[in-house]
């Protein structure tokens, strides 16, 4: 981290979920602090953060947040809950002085310690609820000496999965949301966007995405191979719910049965990137171990969970295609690190029908399937054109790099 002026305006970035050289978490930072080099940098992490990327300025407690739902409990829940509330708050020792807000006493905190203004910017790129209610802690305790607040949403149901403790939560808000102060509430996508607006009424703007692992300005071209060498498609990252991965197993003997009857004159490679209990007997990837890396008209190359950045770049890189599965109802909303990756680094994709972020598939960059046998059928088609079309994934770049200037906080 570079060394702090403090005559320069100050941003900070709170990631609660940043621990280590790993995820998206880190590389959200790097971006923003690239987007804006005049401003200070300061960082707001969680209780487990290494210190990877420098000394925090605060960090997040687990025992602030859990206080703050006692007291969201006392006042909300149902009589059970309440009970069961009073009686943990009063065996905490603090009953009468719970957080009003997870962390927002913490950020007005580090506001005091920083000394900032409303030139000065706070970010939370991975916000939810909690960072909302925080957000508004802080805008309603320190007014007008309040820093610019922006929140951008990653997750439509804003990190509450019940349907009507979310609603009571946004309406305890309400009030402090209704009023015109310098909080900015944005997500991903403008499909995620619309959809805040329309069912709680938030007043979200879309399309404030953030590089992941690859900067779309710095971009190597795409990769084209000899006809002779693999056509190789990536399913990359771990095989979390709501991704579709395990749709694969049921590709490949698609995409085999084709091959049988039209041969190719290049093999096609699948990496596949997971951990060992994936590949173990029982796990998703458990049948690729029937299939070789090195030989055959279809292989399967395995890759660990635990790639090191540079490793996974490298592997990335080497894809020609990135295969998205996707489940559209969850991503039917929210955006996705790997298909920003994909755009960034001139990848064709092969995705879900029905999933967000259709401004970055829209170009002739991507193909989009809903059956094994379209998603087998995509992979064919690529490896028979040579996958030597780029006017396509070069214009899907373009236009991600232009969504970037165009809706980054100044």
């Amino acid at each position: 981290m570079p060394a702090r002026d403090s005559s320069r305006r100050k941003l900070v970035i709170v990631e609660r979920k940043l621990v280590r050289n790993r995820g998206h978490q880190h590389t959200q930072i790097g971006a923003l602090q690239k987007m804006m080099p005049g401003r200070d940098l300061h960082l707001v992490t969680g209780e487990d953060y290494d210190g990877f990327l420098g000394e925090a300025t605060a960090r997040i407690s687990a025992r602030s947040r859990e206080l703050s739902r006692l007291r969201w409990r006392i006042g909300n829940g149902s009589l059970r809950q309440k009970i069961d509330a009073v009686i943990r708050a009063a065996l905490s020792g603090q009953f009468l002085s719970l957080p009003k807000s997870p962390y927002g006493r913490e950020l007005s905190q580090v506001c005091d310690k920083l000394d900032m203004n409303a030139s000065d910017l706070l970010i939370v790129p991975s916000a939810d609820l909690e960072a909302l209610e925080s957000a508004c802690h802080l805008v309603d305790e320190r007014r007008d000496r309040s820093p610019r607040l922006v929140l951008r949403f990653l997750d439509p149901e804003l990190g509450d999965h019940k349907t009507a403790r979310r609603e009571e939560r946004l309406g305890v808000l309400s009030e402090i949301l209704s009023r015109k102060s310098n909080l900015s509430l944005c997500c991903e996508t403008e499909e995620m966007a619309a959809h805040l607006n329309i069912q709680y009424g938030l007043d979200v703007q879309g399309g404030f995405y953030l590089p992941c692992s690859f900067d779309p300005a710095a971009t190597c071209g795409p990769t084209v191979r000899d006809d002779s060498e693999a056509l190789r498609v990536g399913l990359f990252g771990a095989p979390r719910l709501g991704k579709g991965y395990e749709r694969i197993a049921g590709i490949v003997p698609v995409l085999e049965k084709y091959l049988q009857t039209a041969p190719l004159e290049r093999p096609i490679e699948i990496l596949l990137q997971g951990s060992e209990e994936n590949y173990a007997e029982g796990g998703i990837y458990a049948f690729a171990r029937a299939y070789k890396a090195e030989e055959g008209a279809l292989r399967i190359l395995s890759l660990s969970d635990r790639l090191d950045p540079a490793e996974f770049t490298d592997q990335f890189l080497s894809a020609d295609a990135i295969l998205l599965p996707y489940d559209p109802s969850v991503y039917g909303l929210q955006g996705s690190g790997i298909i920003q990756d994909a755009v960034a680094a001139e990848k064709f994709v092969i995705h879900s029908a029905g999933i967000s972020m259709q401004s970055f598939l829209s170009h002739g960059n991507a193909v989009a399937a809903v059956s094994d046998e379209e998603f087998a059928r995509g992979i064919l088609d690529l490896a028979k054109s040579g996958a030597r079309e780029t006017r396509g994934r070069s214009a899907a770049r373009l236009h991600y790099l232009k969504s970037l200037s165009s809706h980054m906080p100044d």
